[in-house]
């Protein structure tokens, strides 16, 4: 058959996003078959994000009964069904419809459906590996004969749609400055929506540094129209909503093909601004990166890598949504400035460092792996031999422990570093069991420290930062692991130095400083309980104070998220914030401020005054204990 005589199907993904991800594909079967006859299946928001287009020579509507449409299918005779859409319901229509030649993806259980079928890469544990959907839909076309080559996004626009636009929004068409399209919705889910906030920050430091002109972008639905009232709220400026001025999407392509930067969440709109070529920056959280990658020149993707991510799930399940919140406006700053210099140096920001196993599990931040192969620092037993350094050991440290303390990074392209470095030598195994019970599987004791250090920062809570870790595991049980962590720079410990405030004399200012200080400690034991986290030394010489004011916690080892007698282990907490408290600087009345402000009331409940009754309880107790052992207590006169 002559490719004049074939009459071929496309039925095209439903997403937006995945359908421009087509585009490649499209635009490679149509130079394959120049001479055949084009019929494109789509949803309506899928035909109009594409149209005009010269990939096809007609379009069908999409029907859900698929018995309905292969008896619609039939009648057009078509001699090929392509099936980019992955679903069981189109490949069963076009084999209802008795067209001889279907290709697809055989998987959804719709293999036998198909005449030529392809199957995506798995991992060994049989979920799909993830690849470029662009590449996975280039490949049906390869197997078609066509040429795969060009891999560029294509999209046009229509004519009318462009007049439109330019009269709907002559102010833009008008602006000298630089015009930036912010997305802050996503179809797919709450779950991939960066903080209105944050949104807010980046249109304000846009229009103070460039006098740029913001367009917020969303769709015309009660929950993406929610989030751009919440922006325009929270932003001192003025800002082009689109939700109070709705455009269709042909017109809305021809306003991205105007604008000077687009920052969006992984959503459709985001392959819109590759397709016409805009400086882009891309914010990932609970989506891996790689399904939709293009090696988009002008795209920076800011990554929330942390230990939860991705998680693919529409709404996060967690009580802080960590891979969102990783992501900060400084990150999103920065790559702003350098798409809108023409001077791109990354093609991905990663929100926490990016770890590499340099050996059988020894893990190390990139950044450092230099700094610590010149010290011989590659290997678990080249760490355990490890003595260049100063040994902090302590009398009431278990013997199956070390620390050290060493400097990194002066020999290297790193500023001065001080790290400490801590070590477990065969742990006895009633340790190992409780560590196993707390966190509700086998964990080394290093672990133990690693996971809420890579966790917490997502939601606030400042921590060291590690830059190496590992460990090695017996037949059962563990024998050794590791940590390396920074020494958190311009800190103290709050037992050792409170803000300057606190040592001055009292006055109106001083005091002011003072309640501040105390109401920005409860917010940051808030957002550490938040986490799920409770920490069993929650005492002031494991919370540090930094010069710049920020607060941050240090000894994570002790750190767990308890399942049962959740309440009683807060108790604990702050119990001992309570009791390392200073009386000579902290008043029942400053304790009081704590508490409220710690659980953001203006008044006691009956069940904070059992709470609080409960935390002074345990505060006496330990307080017995100490005097009992000779031991100043802190909290009393």
């Amino acid at each position: 058959m002559h490719n004049a005589d074939y009459n071929i199907l496309v039925w095209l993904p439903s997403p937006m996003g995945d359908a421009i991800l087509c585009t490649p594909a499209l635009r490679a079967i149509r130079n394959r078959f120049s001479s055949s006859r084009i019929t494109f299946l789509a949803d309506p928001a899928v035909r109009s994000v594409l149209s005009p287009c010269s990939f096809n020579n007609a379009w069908l509507p999409p029907q859900r009964n698929p018995f309905a449409l292969a008896a619609r299918l039939k009648a057009h005779k078509f001699t090929h069904a392509i099936l980019f859409k992955n679903s069981f319901a189109a490949a069963l229509a076009v084999s209802l419809a008795r067209i001889p030649n279907r290709i697809g993806y055989a998987r959804e259980l719709r293999g036998p459906l198909l005449t030529d079928r392809l199957y995506p890469p798995r991992l060994l544990n049989g979920k799909f590996k993830p690849a470029s959907m662009l590449d996975y839909y280039l490949a049906i076309a390869e197997r078609l004969g066509a040429d795969t080559t060009n891999r560029s996004l294509e999209l046009q626009i229509d004519q009318d749609a462009s007049r439109n636009m330019h009269a709907g929004f002559p102010e833009l068409v008008k602006h000298k400055n630089p015009i930036v399209v912010l997305v802050p919705g996503g179809a797919f889910g709450p779950s991939k929506c960066w903080p209105s906030e944050n949104f807010a920050k980046i249109a304000d430091w846009l229009v103070e540094k460039y006098n740029a002109a913001i367009v917020i972008s969303v769709a015309p639905n009660p929950p993406e129209k929610k989030i751009a009232a919440e922006i325009c709220a929270l932003s001192s400026r003025k800002l082009l909503n689109l939700a109070e001025h709705p455009i269709d999407l042909g017109e809305l392509k021809a306003l991205f093909s105007l604008a000077d930067l687009v920052i969006t969440n992984d959503t459709g709109p985001r392959h819109i601004a590759i397709a016409f070529k805009r400086n882009l920056v891309t914010l990932f959280g609970p989506n891996d990166p790689a399904w939709t990658d293009t090696d988009y020149e002008n795209e920076i993707q800011i990554v929330g890598n942390v230990a939860c991510a991705p998680c693919a799930k529409p709404i996060c399940r967690k009580p802080e949504h960590l891979c969102m919140l990783s992501i900060t406006p400084d990150m999103v700053r920065g790559a702003a400035e350098e798409l809108l210099a023409s001077r791109r140096t990354r093609a991905k920001v990663f929100a926490r460092p990016q770890f590499e196993e340099i050996s059988d599990s020894f893990f190390i931040d990139t950044d450092y792996r230099t700094a610590l192969s010149s010290l011989g620092l590659t290997s678990i037993d080249a760490v355990f031999s490890f003595s260049s350094a100063q040994n902090l050991a302590k009398s009431n440290l278990a013997p199956f422990r070390s620390r050290l303390q060493f400097d990194i990074g002066a020999a290297q392209s790193l500023p001065p570093t001080t790290v400490f470095l801590k070590r477990y030598d065969n742990p006895p195994v009633l340790v190992q069991l409780k560590n196993w019970l707390s966190h509700r599987r086998r964990i080394s004791c290093a672990s133990c420290e690693v996971e809420p250090i890579r966790e917490l920062p997502a939601a606030g809570v400042c921590t060291p930062k590690i830059i190496a870790y590992g460990w090695q595991w017996g037949a059962l049980f563990e024998k050794r692991s590791f940590i390396i962590a920074e020494k958190i720079p311009d800190a103290e410990a709050l037992e050792r130095k409170l803000p300057d405030s606190f040592n001055a004399l009292p006055t109106t200012e001083n005091l002011k400083s003072r309640r501040d200080f105390i109401a920005r400690f409860a917010a940051f034991i808030k957002r550490f309980h938040q986490t799920g986290y409770c920490h069993r030394d929650l005492y002031f010489s494991h919370i540090f104070y930094r010069t710049d004011g920020t607060l941050c916690l240090i000894d994570l080892a002790r750190a767990f998220k308890p399942v049962l007698m959740h309440r009683r282990f807060l108790i604990k907490d702050i119990a001992q914030i309570h009791y390392s408290a200073p009386a000579a600087y902290f008043s029942r009345s400053d304790r009081l401020r704590f508490y409220l402000a710690y659980t953001a009331s203006n008044r006691l409940t009956r069940r904070d005054k059992a709470f609080i009754r409960k935390v002074l309880a345990k505060t006496n107790r330990m307080a017995r204990h100490d005097r009992k052992h000779g031991r100043c207590v802190p909290f009393a006169r």
